[in-house]
């Protein structure tokens, strides 16, 4: 199946989060357990790929919050561009995970494209400088700075894009 005949969609009830496996315990375990509640309490939006609109199959999934960074952990570029509030906005990539059954075929990078999108998307309507993500561990920390993310000072797993980049790269509708 290629990443185009996928949709991205909002987690619903009747999404088949028990049939989803990544292959990391707790990335499995919060889907099956907690994307639910916390999407329904507002802790997170919880997105799934699937392979059509309505469709209860999860090839993958991700959740974006709302969230903030110090200041003093962007570059010293970033930070002499930005009011001196100690904390910087920002949108959380929370989690992001790939069922297992679709290995190689790119919807990692397709939610990771859509959640920019929409990150930036919001940033009109709610001030936000930057995506963050915190990598769970070294193969996904290469997948984010292959997208341009920067580290964030003080934090080995924690990367940041700011979302004029993503505007760079055309992906929130606005022309590049």
């Amino acid at each position: 199946m290629s990443a185009s005949s996928f949709i991205v969609e909002p987690l619903g009830p009747h999404h088949d989060r028990a049939g989803f496996s990544c292959g990391n315990a707790s990335l499995d375990d919060y889907i099956w357990t907690k994307a639910r509640k916390e999407n329904e309490l507002g802790y997170c939006a919880v997105f799934v790929l699937t392979d059509r609109l309505g469709s209860p199959l999860i090839a993958g999934y991700y959740t974006l919050s709302a969230h903030s960074v110090a200041l003093s952990g962007l570059d010293t570029a970033a930070r002499k561009k930005l009011p001196r509030y100690p904390d910087v906005p920002t949108a959380l990539l929370g989690r992001l995970a790939r069922d297992l059954r679709f290995r190689g075929d790119g919807v990692g990078e397709l939610m990771l494209l859509d959640a920019l999108k929409r990150a930036a998307r919001s940033s009109r309507q709610v001030g936000t400088f930057a995506v963050t993500v915190d990598a769970i561990d070294d193969t996904a920390a290469a997948f984010y700075v292959r997208f341009g993310f920067l580290g964030l000072a003080g934090h080995s797993n924690r990367f940041y894009l700011p979302v004029a980049s993503i505007e760079r790269l055309g992906l929130d509708g606005r022309v590049p």
